[in-house]
C-alpha cells in the first residue's frame, strides 16, 4: 500500500494542474491541506518537501506555498506510434507540433517497429520525466502486454494519456479515433448500393481498429442477402500486415486467388494494404474496380498518391492533429477533455 504523503502528492499534484487551469497560485494552508486530505501535518508537509524539491511549488517562509514558474514545468508531449515515417504520421506529427506550439508546448516523436517492451520503456521515461502529456497509437492493443501495467502508472502519476487511432482505451484514458464500426458499415452500403453482391475483407485482428472494422463489415453483410463466408475474410496479424506491405506477396497472393473468381468488392482496413492488393489483383489480369471494387480507411495521402481504383472513406489529418492536441493541453492544465470522435469522408 502506498504511504500517506505519496496519496497525498499525487492528489495535489492534480489540483496544482487545476489551481493552474483557474489562474490561481496560492496553495491552501497546512491546516486547510490536513482537512481536505484527513491526515496529519506532518505528512502535509513531506508531501509539500517532495512537490517542492520536484520543482512544482516554492516555499515562501511566513506565506505559504505557492505554484512554481511555468519554466519549472515540463512543457513536453511524448507521441509513440509504431512508425513516424508510416504514410500519414509525419503530416500528422507536424500538425500535432504546430497546435501544441500555439500553447506553449512541445512534442517528442518515438518509432517503436511494434514493439510492446519498447512501448512500455518509453511510457516508463514519461513518468520518469513527468511529461505534460502521452499521445500513444498502440501496435496491437488485444494482445495482454507490459504496455498495460505501464499506463496504469503513468495514470496514477497524473501523466494524461490519450489512446490515439485505438478503439478501447484503458480506464483513466481519453480517445481520439475515428469510429472504424460505423465506418466499415458504410462502406459495405455503398458497395452494396453500387450492386456488389460479395464482398470480401481484411483486416487485423490484434488491434482494436481492425477488430471494429470487422464487426461493422459483419454488421453491413451478415443477416442480408449477401453471403458470408469464412473464407472470404483475412484476418491479419501486425507482423503479418508489415510482410504484406514490405512486398512479400504470398498470403496476400493466395487470398486473392481464391476470393478473385467469386467475389465483386474487397474491403480493406488501410491503403497500404488496398494499394498492394490492386496491384496483384491487376497482375492476376483482373480490372480494378470493373471485375473487383477495393475498399479502405484512408488518411488521404495515401490515397492521394496511389488511390487509383479505390474507394476510400478517411479523415482530415489536420482535424485529428488539433483534436490530439487540445486534448493533451486540457489535460495536462488540469481541465475537462472528452473523448473525440473524428469524422470520416469520403475521399
Amino acid at each position: 500500500m502506498a504511504e500517506k504523503y505519496s496519496i497525498v502528492v499525487n492528489k495535489l499534484e492534480l489540483e496544482l494542474k487545476r489551481m493552474r487551469a483557474e489562474g490561481k497560485t496560492k496553495l491552501p494552508s497546512e491546516k486547510e491541506l490536513c482537512s481536505t486530505f484527513s491526515c496529519s501535518r506532518q505528512t502535509v508537509r513531506t508531501a509539500l518537501e517532495i512537490l517542492e524539491a520536484q520543482g512544482l511549488i516554492v516555499k515562501r517562509r511566513g506565506s505559504g506555498s505557492y505554484l512554481a514558474d511555468d519554466t519549472v514545468r515540463n512543457m513536453t508531449v511524448f507521441y509513440i506510434t509504431d512508425d513516424c515515417d508510416r504514410y500519414h504520421s509525419p503530416s500528422l506529427i507536424s500538425g500535432i507540433k504546430t497546435e501544441l506550439a500555439s500553447s506553449g508546448y512541445g512534442l517528442k516523436t518515438f518509432s517503436t517497429s511494434g514493439s510492446s517492451s519498447e512501448e512500455a520503456s518509453i511510457i516508463k521515461r514519461a513518468i520518469e520525466e513527468r511529461t505534460a502529456a502521452v499521445i500513444f497509437e498502440p501496435s496491437h492493443d488485444l494482445i495482454p502486454g507490459p504496455v498495460t501495467r505501464v499506463i496504469e502508472e503513468a495514470l496514477d502519476s497524473h501523466i494524461p494519456v490519450i489512446w490515439c487511432n485505438a478503439a478501447y482505451p484503458p480506464e483513466g484514458a481519453l480517445c481520439v479515433a475515428p469510429d472504424y464500426r460505423q465506418g466499415s458499415r458504410r462502406l459495405a452500403d455503398h458497395l452494396k448500393e453500387n450492386g456488389r453482391k460479395n464482398i470480401a475483407c481484411i483486416f487485423r485482428m490484434d488491434a482494436s481498429i481492425g477488430r471494429e472494422g470487422y464487426e461493422g463489415y459483419i454488421d453491413s453483410v451478415f443477416g442480408t442477402e449477401l453471403p458470408f463466408e469464412d473464407c472470404g475474410a483475412l484476418l491479419l496479424t501486425y507482423s503479418q500486415e508489415k510482410e504484406i506491405i514490405s512486398g512479400h506477396e504470398k498470403l496476400l497472393s493466395d487470398f486473392l486467388e481464391k476470393i478473385s473468381s467469386c467475389y465483386d468488392a474487397l474491403i480493406c482496413q488501410n491503403g497500404m494494404l488496398a494499394h498492394q492488393a490492386i496491384c496483384l489483383l491487376r497482375k492476376k489480369g483482373i480490372s480494378v474496380p470493373e471485375d473487383i471494387t477495393v475498399a479502405c480507411f484512408d488518411s488521404g495521402c495515401y490515397y492521394r498518391d496511389y488511390g487509383d481504383g479505390m474507394t476510400a472513406l478517411g479523415y482530415d489529418n489536420g482535424v485529428i492533429s488539433k483534436a490530439l492536441a487540445g486534448t493533451a493541453c486540457a489535460l495536462a492544465e488540469g481541465r475537462t477533455a472528452k473523448d473525440v470522435i473524428v469524422p470520416l469522408k469520403w475521399m
